[in-house]
């Protein structure tokens, strides 16, 4: 071996400059995307929620034209009466 040690190469000002810019670039690009990404989704689920509701209604019945309906003596809440 000789005497003579290798010196490091040294980056200029301006590469170390742009190597920054560039990390944060990318480092807001990763933390943006993993704050958008669960809004995103939830607004695609609420979007999905109201195409299922909205299929899922029935039209309302016309009114009785007698204005009153007999009562049921059958099913929930019937009683024993």
């Amino acid at each position: 071996m000789s005497g003579i040690a290798a010196r490091p190469q040294r980056m200029s000002t301006g590469a170390a400059v742009v190597r920054v810019i560039v990390t944060l670039v990318m480092f807001l690009v990763v933390f943006i995307t993993f704050l958008i990404a669960p809004l995103v989704a939830l607004g695609i689920g609420f979007l999905v929620y109201l195409v299922w509701r909205s299929r899922g209604t029935r039209p309302a019945r016309p009114a009785d034209p007698t204005g009153s309906s007999p009562k049921s003596a059958s099913g929930f809440g019937a009683g024993a009466s």
